[in-house]
C-alpha cells in the first residue's frame, strides 16, 4: 500500500464500510438533507465544504481538527448542531427520488445539478491530477 502511495490504517472489528466511506457518507447524509430541506442549492454545499474546511482536511483530520480548536467548542457546538442534523434512518428521499428518475449524476448528466457531456472530461482530469499529486506520506 505504501508503495502505491496509500497511507493504510488498522481497524480493531468489522463494521459495515470501511472507516474512510462512514465517513464520507456521514458528511453525504447532511450535504443532502441540506438541499433536500432547501436550505441551500448543491452548488453551495460544494463551495462551503471545498473553500472551508475541506481545504485543511488533508492536512488535519476532523479529530486532530477537533483538538486544534479545543474539545470544549467542539462540545458546545456538537450541543446545538447535532441536534440539528438529518435523523432520516434510512437512505434521503430526495436521493431515492434521483435515482428512480434515472438522475445518477454525472454518469447521465444530471442529479442534483447539470453535467454539461463537455465538462466531464475536464472535471475527471481535474481530480485525477490533483489525486495524483505528490504527498508526504509517514513511514
Amino acid at each position: 500500500m505504501r508503495r502505491a502511495g496509500k497511507d493504510p490504517v488498522h481497524v480493531k472489528r468489522d463494521v459495515p464500510g470501511f472507516v474512510g466511506n462512514r465517513l464520507q457518507h456521514a458528511l453525504w447524509r447532511e450535504a443532502i438533507a441540506l438541499v433536500a430541506n432547501g436550505v441551500c442549492d448543491a452548488d453551495t454545499v460544494d463551495r462551503a465544504v471545498k473553500g472551508s474546511f475541506g481545504r485543511r482536511l488533508s492536512v488535519m483530520g476532523p479529530l486532530e481538527t477537533a483538538e486544534y480548536v479545543g474539545l470544549d467548542l467542539t462540545l458546545d457546538i456538537d450541543e446545538r448542531v447535532l441536534p440539528e442534523l438529518d435523523h432520516t434512518p434510512g437512505p434521503s428521499p430526495m436521493l431515492l427520488e434521483l435515482v428512480e428518475r434515472g438522475d445518477l449524476g454525472m454518469k447521465t448528466g444530471r442529479g442534483s445539478r447539470e453535467w454539461p457531456e463537455d465538462a466531464i472530461p475536464r472535471w475527471r482530469e481535474e481530480l485525477m491530477r490533483h489525486l495524483n499529486a505528490p504527498t508526504e506520506v509517514e513511514a
